[in-house]
């Protein structure tokens, strides 16, 4: 038996020997269940001394004697209690006494609080009410709020503001108009919103409108109406204001570009207003605008033409060609030929420099008031230029203008615009060219309009190529014409035309010269190497190349020389087969190179003497290359009179010598071949030593005599002080030479034994001493 069973069983054993029966004695209020529990906690409360515990382990408690001892104790115990609680009656009385009130003033408190209680329950209720009250107001609230909001933003949508009407009606054209504007239109927009299936329209019913559509409801139709009618109104103010200004355009000295960026651009939303509300109205203003700028163009055009042509400085005519005849190039009151006359048709100078537009200023046009007061002149490619670089500006401005201002219908408006413009530039220079003679200008203009047109297109603005194939197409035929008459006047000409010939260079050859030089010169201008400028494409007559093409665009750093009609036919008619225009220039110069030479050849036939008729030749061929190397032209036509110069001066070396030194140039050209033939066993070499030694002595006595007028006659025929030295040098190296194989002819023939006039024999060291003198005086 363990601990606890042991302590409950003396526990119950003691409790029945004092003489009380808990099981008996217990009240009807405790119930068995909590004896048992109070006696398990009072087990518990003396098993909790460890001493009692330990003692009634190891049985050496009695619990018995233990019971008593605590009955005793508890006794005495009691009796104390009693005691003190006598002595402590009076206070125990106080108490009662006091604790009694407290229960009566606890007692009136609680009946208080009851009361509250009683009260706050009612006003529970009535906060409970008040709360539903309050959240059925609030959703009334939000209703008449979404009501507000819906019905808010179709009123704003649909309504029109006093001072929007008053603005439309009234108010000067400006910002503020252009908006009220563009909000009168959104409401007209969206009051004639039907039923529809675009999500974006359907939202905004939706939003606006609980998804009714605004042009059926009463409100609706009635503001339809009165939006009409101001949107009416504002057509035609709208049209009054571009009326307006449209007529500002056709005043005299009026600055266009700031009429159409501050007065139309700023307002161009007003045009897209027309357009939708009033079509025809937008069409009127589109027709109106194009009659009123194109008539501004063509008179500006047509005044500043018309002062430049005061200015022009007519280079050529119709009889600058290279060839004339004798009596077109007198002067009225001399039998002198003025060759000053006309030098700049064929001579290029200065004129070049209208291709550059390497800087801005290059660029700008002539003023012509400025340059009419100052009294100045230019060739007419400058005017011509000038007038492409206005041309150009005005067309890249208004291009930019109608793109923007007629969206579009810009490109068509466009066209209508310049198309008057335009066919009075090409009309005018038309005219130009029905007398135009000058082929250096026409082909500077061909470079012009090239130029012109890629700086177009990197504008990218392809407007005027139209404009550029017809500007082609009128100047490659009349280059070619002025071209032919080059030729023909060439090709017919003859000495007694001319005038008759001197040893001297002809003016023809010097013409020839500064005219191909010029040509070849403009054609190679801003190129990288010598070569000749070659088209790539042909086009064929009355057939513009199309603008749009995005090929073409980008092309736009080529070269398209050959972009227009072959000009091969000259204006006859007859169909070309020379390829481009640029391969038919090119095929003219090499047969106005022909040409040329043929007619010096005739020219040369003039004179009397093969000397003179090869002096003749040198000079002119030598003044061809000097003009040639002074431009720096390279190409065959400076190789093919090269090679020409060289003969030429040789034939003049052989027969100079024949003038001082023919027996013996003869002696050793006969001796050469008989020896020739001797040494094959043809023939037998026999030569007869008086004729040998009277050669010797002759040219002992006469060789510095002969040298001496060679030089005289050298200097006297050629005018180009160089390239007399240099026949010179070529004549008495030839001599040289004569007179060395000479002496070798002696040398074979008297092989054992050396003639007695050997000792005659002029030392070549002395004829080469004598021939350097020559050559140090150049």
């Amino acid at each position: 038996m363990d601990v606890a069973t042991a302590a409950q069983a003396a526990l119950g054993a003691g409790a029945g020997g004092g003489g009380t029966n808990t099981t008996t004695t217990t009240s009807s209020s405790t119930s068995d269940a909590t004896e048992q529990e109070r006696l398990s906690q009072d087990l518990a409360l003396f098993l909790s001394n460890p001493t009692l515990r330990s003692a009634l382990a190891d049985g050496s408690l009695d619990l018995a004697s233990y019971s008593s001892t605590v009955e005793a104790e508890l006794a005495a115990l009691e009796s104390e209690c009693v005691g003190i609680y006598r002595a402590k009656s009076e206070d125990i009385r106080t108490l009662r006494t006091e604790m009694d009130e407290c229960d009566a003033v606890l007692a009136s408190l609680q009946e208080l609080l009851l009361g509250f209680q009683a009260d706050l329950a009612g006003l529970s209720g009535d906060i409970k009410s008040l709360q539903d009250q309050s959240r059925t107001l609030s959703v009334q609230l939000k209703n008449r709020r979404d009501a507000e909001l819906g019905l808010r933003g179709f009123l704003e949508r649909i309504v029109v503001p006093p001072q929007l009407a008053d603005h439309v009606c009234t108010g000067a054209v400006d910002d503020q108009f252009v908006d009220c504007v563009r909000e009168l239109e959104e409401k007209y927009t969206y009051l004639h919103m039907g039923r529809t299936t675009d999500p974006v329209e359907l939202e905004l019913m939706e939003r606006t409108s609980s998804g009714i559509p605004p042009a059926t409801t009463e409100a609706g139709k009635e503001m339809q109406a009165h939006v009409s009618k101001l949107r009416t109104t504002a057509v035609v103010r709208i049209r009054e204001y571009y009326l307006a200004k449209f007529a500002e355009l056709r005043r005299p000295r009026t600055n266009v570009r700031m009429i159409q960026v501050n007065s139309l651009l700023k307002y161009g939303d007003l045009n897209d207003f027309l357009l939708t509300a009033a079509p025809d109205v937008y069409q009127e203003v589109r027709d109106v605008y194009i009659e009123s700028m194109g008539k501004t163009l063509h008179a500006l055009f047509r005044t500043y033409a018309a002062q430049l042509a005061r200015l022009d400085s007519r280079v050529a005519n119709r009889n600058d060609l290279i060839a004339i005849d004798d009596a077109t190039l007198r002067d009225a009151f001399s039998t002198k030929v003025n060759m000053t006359k006309r030098a700049d048709a064929f001579c290029l100078g200065e004129r070049v420099n209208v291709l550059e537009v390497s800087t801005a200023a290059d660029r700008q046009p002539i003023l012509a008031h400025v340059a009419l007061s100052e009294g100045e002149r230019y060739p007419y490619e400058v005017i011509f230029r000038s007038i492409c670089t206005h041309l150009m500006d005005a067309a890249t401005n208004e291009y930019v203008f109608v793109r923007q201002f007629f969206k579009e219908n810009g490109a068509d408006a466009f066209t209508a615009i310049f198309s008057r413009t335009t066919s009075l530039v090409l009309e005018q220079l038309e005219n130009y060219l029905f007398n135009c003679h000058d082929a250096i200008g026409i082909l500077l203009m061909i470079k012009l309009t090239h130029a012109n047109r890629r700086i177009m297109r990197s504008r990218n603005v392809d407007v005027l190529e139209g404009f550029f194939d017809k500007v082609a197409s009128l100047l490659w035929p009349r280059l070619k014409m002025v071209m032919d008459a080059q030729l023909r006047s060439v090709r017919g000409a003859n000495a007694k035309k001319l005038g008759g010939v001197e040893l001297h260079a002809h003016y023809v050859s010097r013409r020839y010269a500064e005219f191909s030089a010029s040509i070849l010169l403009i054609l190679n201008k801003g190129k990288k190497t010598g070569s000749i400028e070659r088209s790539t494409s042909v086009g064929s007559a009355g057939k513009p190349v199309a603008s749009q093409s995005k090929q073409r665009r980008n092309s736009a750093d080529t070269d398209d020389a050959g972009s227009v009609q072959s000009a091969g036919s000259g204006g006859t008619g007859r169909p070309s087969h020379r390829g481009s225009a640029g391969d038919m220039l090119v095929s003219d110069l090499a047969l106005l190179l022909d040409e040329t030479v043929l007619l010096l050849e005739r020219l040369a036939e003039a004179h009397t003497t093969n000397k003179k008729k090869f002096v003749f030749l040198i000079n002119n061929y030598d003044q061809v290359l000097c003009i040639f190397q002074e431009r720096r032209v390279a190409g065959k036509e400076v190789n093919r009179f090269a090679e020409l110069l060289m003969q030429q001066r040789e034939l003049f070396v052989e027969e100079e010598l024949l003038q001082g030194f023919s027996k013996m140039i003869a002696f050793v050209q006969q001796t050469e071949a008989h020896l020739a033939r001797g040494a094959a066993g043809q023939e037998k070499v026999e030569v007869n030593p008086a004729v040998v030694e009277g050669l010797v002595r002759e040219f002992a006595s006469t060789w510095k005599q002969n040298i001496e007028l060679i030089n005289r006659n050298v200097l006297s025929y050629f005018s180009n002080f160089r390239n007399g030295m240099e026949i010179l040098k070529q004549v008495l190296t030839q001599l040289l030479l004569y007179y060395t194989r000479f002496q070798d002819i002696i040398r074979k023939v008297w092989r054992g034994k050396p003639p007695a006039f050997s000792k005659d024999l002029v030392s070549t060291t002395v004829i080469l001493a004598e021939i350097k003198k020559y050559a140090l005086s150049i």
